[in-house]
């Protein structure tokens, strides 16, 4: 079979990009190993409650996958806006209101930032690769109270753990979107209905554009000869011919894809080095199912922690029902809680998990003391988020939407040069590599923010 563009990978960088062109006119097939749609964004029913590979909000303030979906006719509904962002307070032991952290000559700390923030564009962001966020902040503050509100919010979205992790770049990039599109530090929102029911309306729409979107289909190899990709090769031999492929993969299933030394030398060795384990965003989480929210104060809050009694570790917790009330049977509340960890230290660490996760547990209960009802806790350790985004591992130290040297070969994903957080980011690179496939930007998404 022959098409204008063969995409490895229905993830949502994957979807958005050949919906685009889809849309646009191009005969897509788009190539997916699991039974499932979404990637790292997929979710299943457990005990009736709908559940992912991990927790997954998205902070599209409306103009990265909304728009992709608007563009296909797809409906995408934003569920309510979180209402407060508790945080820990260990010394203390109990919740307080983020906004606690500073006060009175701190505001204009903080307003100072924003003030700054505002003055920068995004193409001035693009030259903050190198620096922590703590190190721009430093600039107009010096009050610690108002580095930790960026810094809470940066271990919510990157999973990034010390003061000197957070990248300036990646951070201050959603910062400013979200208080221009929204006029807040921070927007996300739950698709009503759920993720596995989007990812089938936006492939239904691109077969209802003469697209094709198979699952449970492996490609074993990018076919490339003479410098030029000409298409995949299929498990069984089968091959689907494109003088375009779009490889929507993460950095650690990138370089299977291709036969011994068809990449070039440099783009391969700077993929395998992000690829490393140590270079992984990972976390330790609880789902709970239980007949009272476990919250810290609200159904609607994002709450957020440096440090736990016990487990010592920064993360977030989120109840899901809150948001959307489908996600779980009548009558019960599911909440998500992660735990971050440093890979370069306990990667695969099974004892450390083990340890950890029965601290984590005792810490959850004193924490929000519904979990000591819960109909049932699901542990589980998610080590594929993303590649960390620490100061200089983001912008252009990633691999770029095009391989150069090896012609009608394109990248697309979170992985990859891109910029946002999670789900976000990868429709935002899946916009940028359809512009790139058709030769231009699409006017459709002329306002949207990325590279």
């Amino acid at each position: 079979m022959s098409y204008d563009v063969v995409i490895v990978g229905a993830g949502t960088a994957g979807l958005v990009c050949g919906a685009i062109l889809a849309e646009r006119g191009k005969r897509v097939a788009i190539v997916e190993k699991h039974p499932y749609l979404g990637g790292r964004a997929m979710e299943h029913r457990f005990r009736g409650h709908q559940i992912g590979l991990s927790s997954h909000l998205v902070e599209d303030p409306g103009d990265s996958l909304t728009r992709a979906c608007e563009l296909i006719g797809v409906d995408l509904t934003h569920s309510a806006r979180s209402d407060s962002m508790p945080f820990w307070d260990d010394e203390h032991g109990h919740w307080i209101p983020i906004q606690d952290r500073y006060s009175g000559s701190a505001k204009q700390g903080l307003k100072r930032c924003i003030e700054a923030l505002k003055e920068l564009s995004f193409d001035d962001i693009d030259n903050l690769d190198h620096l922590s966020l703590r190190e721009w902040m430093s600039r107009y503050t010096s009050d610690e109270g108002v580095y930790e509100v960026w810094e809470a919010i940066s271990v919510l979205e990157q999973i990034t753990l010390e003061p000197w992790e957070h990248s300036a770049s990646e951070n201050l990039f959603i910062r400013k979107l979200h208080y221009e599109r929204k006029r807040t530090a921070g927007y996300s929102f739950w698709p009503m209905g759920g993720w596995d029911a989007l990812w089938v309306r936006m492939a239904d729409a691109i077969r209802a554009r003469g697209g094709e979107v198979t699952t449970g289909a492996t490609v074993e190899e990018v076919v490339v000869r003479d410098g030029a990709v000409k298409g995949v090769r299929l498990a069984g031999g089968d091959e689907l011919e494109a003088a375009e492929v779009v490889v929507n993969a993460p950095v650690w299933d990138m370089t299977k894809l291709f036969a011994d030394g068809v990449l070039p030398w440099d783009f391969k060795h700077r993929v395998e080095g992000l690829a490393a384990d140590k270079n992984k965003a990972c976390w330790f989480g609880y789902w709970i199912a239980a007949e009272e929210p476990v919250i810290a104060s609200s159904t609607l809050e994002m709450a957020s922690f440096f440090t736990t009694p016990r487990a010592g570790l920064p993360g977030y917790t989120l109840c899901f029902t809150g948001y959307d009330e489908t996600v779980s049977p009548k009558g019960e509340y599911l909440t998500c809680v992660g735990a971050a960890f440093d890979a370069t230290k306990h990667y695969g660490d099974k004892g450390y998990y083990d340890r950890k996760f029965a601290e984590l547990w005792e810490d959850i209960e004193d924490m929000m003391p519904a979990a000591k009802g819960a109909l049932w806790k699901k542990p589980h350790v998610v080590n594929t988020y993303g590649v960390i985004c620490k100061p200089g591992q983001v912008g252009a130290a990633r691999p770029d939407t095009v391989v150069r040297g090896i012609e009608g070969l394109y990248l697309t994903g979170d992985t990859t040069r891109a910029r946002g957080i999670g789900i976000d980011k990868a429709a935002r690179s899946g916009i940028t590599t359809a512009d790139a496939i058709l030769g231009g930007r699409d006017p459709f998404f002329a306002d949207t923010i990325r590279y």
